[in-house]
């Protein structure tokens, strides 16, 4: 039995999916990259380094709008048949996964949130006090080595965004100036 899907949902489905395909497009360009990054920060042995919550929430993001993407084209292919129980039962897979994935990106952004500036802590890094390096920054925070480091105008001048190659760069910076 057929049935009409209205226009506008399959506008957003395949908006949604210019928008999975950026996002995989992205995650696989540097999203993974970052993550990898900034979950072996505190071992790297860099006299600086940046804390940055958010990042613990890229791979999941990415994780859930693909399951939700997926989740969008098979209601749409519900709407068209209706008496599918393959779809309904996929359905009803998809629903469990985005509420796992949901939970999973919960509980991962307060454990990273706790554990890292732990094991930060434990490998000889301590966060620099306020108003000092990335002050502006709400959700990134800078750890350092050596306390002095967070009050040198120098590095405060390199450090203007939390990638990777700026954080490489102000080390560098940091090393010279030794």
């Amino acid at each position: 039995m057929r049935h009409e899907v209205d226009s506008f949902y399959l506008y957003c489905l395949a908006g949604m999916s210019l928008v999975v395909v950026g996002l995989t497009w992205f995650m696989f360009a540097a999203g993974f990259d970052i993550t990898t990054t900034h979950f072996t920060y505190p071992t790297s042995g860099l006299a600086l380094i940046m804390f940055e919550p958010a990042v613990s929430c890229l791979v999941l993001g990415w994780m859930f709008s693909v399951v939700l993407f997926v989740y969008g084209a098979l209601n749409s292919v519900k709407a068209l048949w209706l008496e599918n129980d393959h779809v309904n039962l996929a359905l009803n897979w998809l629903i469990w996964t985005l509420a796992i994935l949901l939970l999973l990106t919960i509980f991962m952004v307060v454990a990273y949130y706790f554990i890292w500036p732990l094991w930060a802590s434990h490998n000889g890094y301590q966060p620099c006090p306020s108003f000092t390096l990335f002050w502006g920054e709400p959700l990134v925070t800078a750890w350092v080595t050596d306390i002095e480091i967070c009050h040198n105008d120098k590095v405060d001048a390199v450090l203007e965004n939390s990638l990777r190659e700026t954080v490489l760069r102000a080390n560098k910076l940091i090393e010279n100036l030794k």
